[in-house]
């Protein structure tokens, strides 16, 4: 399994602490079946959280060279959580920004509240370079959770939708949930990640239940389109497919034609 979205650096954001818990962290992910991972860390224009992209690689460096020293077997890609801000198309151009694992694709974080006014014109500028855009976590953003067809909007304009694994466990509250279920049902998912935190609470420990879940909802094939498939397409900087409407005459929670585990 590939996880595009996760803090796994150690000292860099609100992520793991120091070096024990990254490597703890990376303890969880190989129990939970994942072999590559995209470090993500927090990039806010105009903060302290705004590292060089030189910082980045050389933390990812020290965390892979202990990774190896330990004899764990996850490889930790580059990459970044950008905040959705009117600078991206210019800081891009500029290559002060990581994509995922080197690829085309930017990861952009919804914010918490509301989509920032122009984010149509940022959408398009980033395009128009040539990037692709995933973004993170729309479930949790509550303009979207109160008018959930603009996720339709979104998706028409470009932009492939990343959900949290969790967010289907109810970790980040009853509104979370109901729109991680609305993507479900609509076919608005391209993919799933962790957005792991620390070795406490928030990481990859979670994923077996919520996959139980989650296949319930949309059934197994889709479950392994958007948990496996896309994120390898991603890696690969191809497009990922869109869900499949699932045979009516079919019951999803029956037809499983593989297992998770």
């Amino acid at each position: 399994m590939i996880d595009l979205h996760c803090h796994i650096l150690p000292g860099v954001d609100d992520g793991p602490k120091n070096l024990d818990e990254s490597l703890e962290m990376v303890r969880i992910f190989t129990e939970a079946g994942y072999r590559q991972v995209v470090a993500t860390p927090h990039q806010v224009p105009g903060t302290t959280w705004m590292l060089s992209t030189g910082e980045i690689r050389n933390h990812l460096t020290e965390l892979n060279q202990a990774i190896n020293i330990k004899g764990l077997e996850l490889d930790v890609l580059p990459g970044m959580e950008i905040s959705f801000d009117p600078s991206i198309p210019d800081l891009l151009e500029n290559g002060q920004l990581l994509t995922l694992g080197k690829t085309s694709y930017v990861l952009i974080e919804t914010p918490f509240q509301q989509l920032p006014l122009g984010w149509e014109q940022v959408v398009f500028a980033i395009l128009a370079k040539g990037y692709f855009i995933l973004l993170g976590h729309p479930e949790r953003c509550a303009q979207l959770a109160v008018s959930p067809r603009q996720v339709e909007r979104l998706i028409e304009s470009g932009v492939y939708l990343q959900i949290n694994w969790d967010s289907f466990l109810g970790y980040h509250g009853r509104a979370a949930l109901r729109m991680a279920r609305y993507l479900a049902d609509n076919g608005h998912i391209h993919c799933l990640a962790t957005d792991s935190h620390n070795p406490q609470e928030r990481h990859a420990a979670h994923v077996r239940l919520a996959a139980a879940k989650i296949e319930k909802l949309m059934g197994s094939e889709n479950l392994q389109r958007i948990a496996i498939e896309n994120p390898l397409r991603i890696l690969r900087n191809t497009h990922p497919l869109p869900m499949m409407t699932p045979d009516p005459k079919i019951d999803v929670k029956k037809a499983s034609k593989w297992r998770f585990w």
